[in-house]
């Protein structure tokens, strides 16, 4: 049984984690088609 949750929690960790990358990509992709990463830090 513990093999099992073991299998599941890798699965799992293993969407979350991919999901991350996707959102970390779409911000930059926004601020850099919307310019806002250079507004923001140049105050």
């Amino acid at each position: 049984m513990s093999k099992q949750n073991n299998l599941f929690q890798r699965a799992v960790n293993a969407i979350v984690e991919g999901r991350t990358r996707q959102a970390e990509r779409f911000v930059a992709r926004f601020e850099r088609d919307h310019d806002l990463g250079r507004k923001v830090n140049d105050r």
